[in-house]
């Protein structure tokens, strides 16, 4: 089931429960979250599993995080940060789409060179 919760200036587009899993978690490397995201978003996630994924070309950064398990958000947690309005983040079981101010980005299994936008790390795509 998919589904769309807003909690403050975020908000939370969960992905597809019935998708394919793999560690997401292990992949990036260990970083603290933004200071942009707020004190309410950060109780959905479980404090220090944060990874930075990368950087697309204009500057916006992409990070994966754990929920929660009580907030039945799912699983993981994919963070745009870097976009005009604030941080975004989707959560749920992959594949994750997260879209604003003109940035979309897929946290997928299935991230194949031949696709179109940029590709960031094993799981992401971005388009702009």
């Amino acid at each position: 089931m998919c589904g769309v919760l807003a909690l403050g200036a975020i908000t939370l587009l969960s992905g597809c429960m019935n998708a394919p899993t793999v560690d997401v978690l292990a992949s990036g490397e260990s970083a603290a979250l933004p200071a942009s995201v707020g004190a309410d978003q950060r109780d959905n996630v479980v404090p220090d599993t944060a990874r930075l994924l990368g950087e697309d070309s204009e500057g916006h950064s992409y990070y994966v995080v754990e929920a929660r398990e009580q907030t039945g958000l799912g699983s993981i947690c994919l963070v745009v940060d870097g976009v005009d309005h604030g941080p975004m983040m989707g959560c749920g079981a992959m594949p994750i789409e997260v879209g604003t101010d003109g940035v979309r980005a897929r946290l997928s299994v299935e991230v194949t060179p031949e696709q179109s936008g940029e590709k960031i790390g094993e799981y992401l795509r971005v388009f702009l």
